[in-house]
């Protein structure tokens, strides 16, 4: 557990038997996050400039490799699934995260962040590096949906950030050594947060709002009557090998991770159906409670933007399921980002094909990006529509982009990567109190 503001450590289990093992899982060991490395894409995106009504396809993808000018092999074509193995139409960029879309994740990189997908992946890479989850990333898609195995602490200081709105926290464990009564070393009182360059206040609020969808309506629903104080997100690994939930509040992270260690190399799974939200959230909300109940950090209702970040927003209605704007004026309120002019780019329809739009106040621009097209409308108003017309941008019943022949569709974008550890089920977070289970 950490405190957001000073980057404390107040709380941190690493095993369940010290004598068993001195290894702190916390800290000294690395897992594939999952889902939970998901927001990185989408603060990517965010800041690139679309908005969380975006639509993106929720449908099959297929990516060939990275370098590849031919036809490559064919084992090494990218085709992820989503979890429940299914696909639909377009679905806005919120509900894309709320819901854990493992195929919307997936189409961020084609034409979302960058015409390029391998370039796509390199933006969101160095959004994680800025973030310091990493040192340096895989270069290989399925990085997107966790692939790379991540250090407990440094995922748990990204969701910090994000509840500072980009202010990343230093974490640590000793406030300061005495000799005598005297301070030898002491850590800063009050630290300058290093801000993560790669995204300003406004995108990093937008995501919190996202992240606090996933605990109202998405995967980390059943603690959904703590959406008013709690925002986060679920994870987890292949075959359920690994099961995460990071959450914050305005005051505190906790990060939980739940896992058997696999120091002899084999993944051993928590259930075919042991999800992130069955085995790692039930921890989560008990140890929040037991914060709020303890006055260890007030039960308080998260943040609205900064000033910094509500200069470059705009609140609009919007119909939550189509992202349609609400015509009556009543709807779920969505955080637009405004342009340096104070426009707001509508980009509902950058990435999926629209005959026209219905909205008669729509302004229109002709639009930097080779796969948008501007569209007639009223200038006077503060909504720039941008529109797509690239043809592996249209939504279409069939896939847009079907595998290639003969691909292997089997690695559904999971990397069986080298996670360290030791034998035994250990329940794991950077909870209150420092008790287990087992």
């Amino acid at each position: 557990m950490l405190e957001n503001k000073t980057g404390r450590i107040l709380a941190m289990a690493g095993s369940f038997s010290y004598p068993l093992s001195q290894l702190n899982r916390t800290w000294q060991t690395q897992r594939q996050p999952g889902s939970a490395i998901k927001p990185i894409t989408y603060l990517t995106a965010l800041q690139k400039g679309l908005q969380p009504n975006t639509l993106v396809p929720d449908e099959p993808i297929t990516l060939r490799p990275i370098g590849s000018r031919g036809s490559g092999h064919d084992k090494d074509f990218w085709s992820p699934r989503n979890a429940d193995s299914k696909s639909g139409g377009p679905t806005t960029l919120r509900r894309g995260l709320e819901r854990s879309r493992n195929l919307v994740t997936a189409h961020l990189l084609d034409g979302g962040i960058d015409e390029d997908p391998a370039k796509s992946l390199d933006k969101v890479c160095a959004t994680a590096v800025a973030a310091k989850i990493y040192s340096n990333c895989i270069r290989y898609f399925p990085f997107v949906l966790g692939a790379q195995p991540v250090r407990m602490i440094d995922l748990a200081v990204f969701y910090a950030a994000v509840a500072n709105e980009g202010a990343r926290p230093q974490p640590h464990a000793i406030d300061s050594i005495e000799l005598d009564g005297h301070a030898i070393s002491e850590h800063a009182r009050e630290p300058l947060y290093p801000q993560i360059a790669t995204a300003d206040r406004a995108s990093f609020y937008q995501l919190k709002t996202i992240l606090q969808g996933v605990v109202a309506r998405g995967t980390a629903r059943a603690i959904g009557s703590l959406s008013p104080y709690v925002a986060g997100k679920t994870g987890t690994t292949e075959d359920a090998v690994d099961g995460w939930f990071v959450g914050f509040t305005n005051d505190v992270t906790i990060a939980v991770w739940v896992g058997y260690d696999n120091g002899d190399r084999k993944r051993r799974s928590l259930g075919s159906s042991e999800t992130g939200a069955h085995v790692a959230l039930p921890i989560f909300e008990p140890i929040i409670e037991a914060i709020w109940v303890q006055q260890i950090a007030p039960k308080t209702v998260l943040s609205g933007p900064s000033a910094a970040a509500e200069s470059n927003l705009k609140d609009m209605p919007i119909d939550y399921e189509s992202g349609d704007r609400a015509r009556t004026g009543h709807g779920f309120t969505e955080h637009f980002r405004r342009q340096p002019d104070g426009k707001v780019d509508d980009t509902q329809y950058q990435l999926v094909s629209h005959q026209s739009s219905s909205n008669s106040d729509v302004r229109s621009v002709r639009a930097d990006h080779p796969r948008m097209v501007s569209h007639k409308s009223s200038p006077n108003s503060d909504v720039r529509s941008v529109k797509a017309e690239h043809p592996r941008m249209a939504w279409r019943k069939s896939s847009p982009t079907s595998p290639a022949q003969g691909a292997n569709t089997s690695n559904q974008g999971y990397y069986r990567g080298g996670n360290q550890g030791y034998g035994g089920l250990y329940l794991n977070w950077g909870g209150w109190g420092g008790a287990s289970w087992h």
